[in-house]
């Protein structure tokens, strides 16, 4: 089963953090004697690794694959589970990359399934779909990451969306919000008080519930995201490699090792904090969080058990209780779940306390975490028997994070469901999801992303409101979101010119290569006067090219900002993309091209000179004159014979690399074109003399080019044509970083 984010759905979403009842816990000391005792790094790695200790266990590991290089897949798979569990996304990677399947090992369903999502969150979907593909209740998500098509259309109304990052966020983790009274709720570990650190470790508290009202949360535009959100130094938290606290699998969602993070800005002492604890919760021991109100403000939500099982796993359950502003009271324990043998958590409940909805691992079910309801008449009886969604919700995967909107709307999240990668956002009509009729709707990018997107949350009208991501640095954050139904053809573009670099003539036919922040590239052509246009859909950093091939390329990367007018609006770009050439009669000299006196031969620290200019022939549809020239001393005839043998020898070097030799040719001056005074019988100093010795390349005519520049035939794209990014070279966009 995958853990897509199901280390969310541990520690965070499923808020599953170890009991700390004395016998269950693993003693630490004792663990770190035991892997003292071993004598070698992969049995140290392997008690590590037993004992959750997945930081500790990843040193061992590396330190073994560093110094011995005999890993088997087995400890590589080992290995790239600590990096899942602790979130370390990159490196999960890198050590995946390293396993080769063989007849003697091949890669689990669980495997492929994660190494598919860790393709999809780099926008990798070609390798994603290697790996996902043939996968049993993965196929349709598969074909998306195979298709642009439809992964474009999970962005077709990309343009009514405005995301903002909000000033509640911290280092630690913020997830689950929800709309009440005016107040956003929402699930948060960072700290409280010094005595509430979990097992009294100097680290993150147990996740809690916390509240502010709206009219104090404040946002950074989706600009400031990318630009400014780095400044806050939240970016991947240190790791204590004997800490107890861990991020647990998605089947294991409680036991006695915990995962623990260290996020510097929060620290002792630290003012920074933005939103106030929800009172009440003195007696829920461990976490809390994942609420949902109806309109008498009983409020729903997860928390843990209060007692382990025998193997020290505390589950979760859910509880029920009265807000006010004196907090929660009231609370009681719901009538579901179990504590020795599964979760139930994420409660969701309508405006008239009548359905409930929350998502459970309970036996029989579909997938790993399924959704079910149950209904009553009225808030004073009773709820009736739990029942399952059908399978137009519940897949092989896991659904998880269900919302009840005021227009009674269904949200949750699905991570086997087709979409963008991780976990996506979908909704459906409340009927309709317990008719088991119709088929859910994606939400739109940039909502969806090829992260983690969860926890959806709206106002009244359904235009505003928030959820939670870990897109970025890897970290739950909340975002708010503003949505505009745009009813009106109007469109706002981003504009700019290509041209000529020396004369500033306009270049028609120009090819416009724009990549935004996915694996999409839109294409523009010039127009007679050089000018290009896009579309804006979405604000963004951008990187926008511009090809011709019998030029050299030129680049920029730009703020694109979009905000919906009343009318259409136009957006210049910073500069103008200055497109320069090898023009026939354009010279370059190269002045270090040394030969040893009275010799020919190409030395040694020639060559590298003579190899870029390989790359140049390579590179560009030019044919080329290539000269040699010495200063005045010699007889004339003797400079031209010496200076003729030099250019040939070059000419020859660039042959042997593949040249053509009709596209290059000698040609040796000796002393007829010297660049200085230096003529015979004036005396000059050796530098004088240097600066004719020289060799010269010529441009003196268009070729059909051995390899097309950038190893792209730009022509062949059209206006407005949208292609995957994989369809260029790698390298593709480097230079313009």
């Amino acid at each position: 089963m995958k853990r897509t984010t199901l280390n969310i759905i541990a520690f965070l979403i499923l808020l599953c953090l170890q009991s700390t009842s004395g016998s269950t816990l693993i003693n630490q000391k004792d663990i770190i004697q035991k892997v003292e005792s071993k004598s070698t790094l992969i049995s140290k790695a392997d008690i590590a690794y037993k004992s959750k200790k997945y930081s500790l266990a990843a040193i061992y590991f590396e330190n073994n694959l560093k110094n011995r290089g005999d890993s088997t897949n087995q400890i590589l798979v080992e290995l790239a589970d600590c990096y899942w569990q602790m979130r370390d996304y990159s490196n999960a990677l890198r050590v995946y990359k390293l396993i080769q399947p063989d007849g003697n090992y091949e890669l689990t369903q669980k495997e492929r399934i994660r190494i598919a999502e860790l393709y999809a969150r780099n926008n990798e979907y070609n390798q994603a779909f290697k790996w996902l593909n043939g996968i049993s209740g993965y196929q349709q998500k598969a074909n998306v990451y195979n298709e642009v098509k439809s992964r474009n259309q999970m962005k077709k109304d990309s343009i009514c969306w405005k995301l903002n990052f909000l000033n509640i966020n911290t280092s630690c983790r913020e997830f689950s919000p929800f709309i009440a009274n005016n107040t956003l709720f929402f699930s948060s570990n960072k700290p409280i008080s010094e005595k509430t650190k979990a097992f009294a470790w100097d680290g993150n508290n147990f996740a809690r519930l916390w509240e502010i009202p709206i009219s104090k949360i404040d946002s950074l535009t989706s600009i400031q995201i990318t630009n400014k959100i780095l400044n806050i130094k939240e970016a991947t938290p240190n790791l204590r490699k004997l800490a107890e606290i861990y991020e647990n699998s998605d089947n294991k969602p409680n036991q006695n090792s915990q995962r623990i993070l260290i996020n510097q800005p929060y620290h002792k002492g630290n003012t920074n904090i933005i939103g106030s604890n929800v009172k009440g919760l003195d007696k829920v021991r461990f976490n809390a969080g994942a609420i949902s109100f109806d309109k008498n403000d009983h409020i729903y939500f997860s928390a843990n058990y209060a007692k382990a099982d025998k193997k020290g796993v505390n589950r979760i359950c859910l509880m029920e209780g009265t807000y006010s502003t004196l907090g929660i009271t009231e609370i009681s324990q719901l009538p579901f779940g179990d504590a020795d043998s599964y979760s139930v958590m994420h409660p969701a409940i309508n405006q008239d306390g009548t359905l409930l909805v929350f998502s459970s691992n309970k036996a029989n079910g579909t997938g790993g975490y399924d959704l079910y309801y149950t209904q009553r008449n009225d808030i004073n009886q009773k709820w009736d028997s739990v029942k399952s969604f059908n399978n137009n919700i519940n897949t092989l995967g896991n659904e998880v994070f269900p919302s009840i909107t005021a227009n009674n709307y269904l949200y949750y999240s699905s991570d086997a469901a087709a979409g963008l990668g991780g976990l996506d956002i979908f909704r459906i009509q409340l009927k309709d999801a317990i008719e088991g009729k119709s088929e859910p709707e994606h939400l739109s990018y940039p909502i969806n992303s090829s992260f983690d997107d969860f926890g959806w949350t709206q106002d009244t009208k359904g235009t505003k409101g928030y959820f939670t991501s870990d897109r970025l640095n890897n970290n739950d954050n909340i975002y708010g979101f503003d949505y505009t139904s745009v009813v009106l053809p109007n469109k706002s573009f981003i504009e700019g010119f290509v041209l000529e670099k020396k004369l500033l003539n306009p270049i028609k036919g120009a090819t416009l290569f724009i990549y935004i922040n996915d694996d999409t590239v839109y294409i523009a052509k010039t127009d007679g006067n050089g000018k290009y246009r896009f579309p804006v859909f979405a604000s963004s950093n951008a990187i926008i090219k511009a090809v011709d091939n019998k030029y050299i390329s030129d680049c920029l990367t730009s703020t694109i900002v979009y905000e919906p007018q009343p009318k259409d609006t136009i957006q210049k770009v910073p500069r103008d993309l200055l497109l320069d050439k090898f023009g026939v009669g354009f010279v370059w000299k190269i002045s270090t091209f040394h030969y040893d006196l009275n010799k020919s031969n190409i030395r040694q620290d020639a060559m590298p000179i003579l190899d870029s200019i390989v790359m140049v022939l390579n590179a560009y549809p030019i044919s080329v004159e290539l000269s040699s020239h010495t200063d005045s001393r010699g007889s004339f005839a003797y400079n031209k014979r010496l200076s003729q043998h030099r250019a040939d020898a070059a000419v020859a070097y660039i042959i042997s690399k593949g040249i053509d030799a009709k596209r290059i040719s000698a040609k040796g001056y000796g002393e007829s074109r010297l660049l200085n005074k230096c003529v015979v019988g004036v005396p000059c100093s050796e530098e004088e003399h240097q600066t004719n010795r020289r060799t010269e390349v010529k441009v003196t005519g268009f070729t059909t080019p051995q390899v097309i520049q950038n190893n792209i035939d730009a022509d062949k794209f059209k206006d407005g044509d949208i292609i995957d990014k994989s369809v260029l070279p790698k390298d593709f966009f480097d230079e313009c970083k």
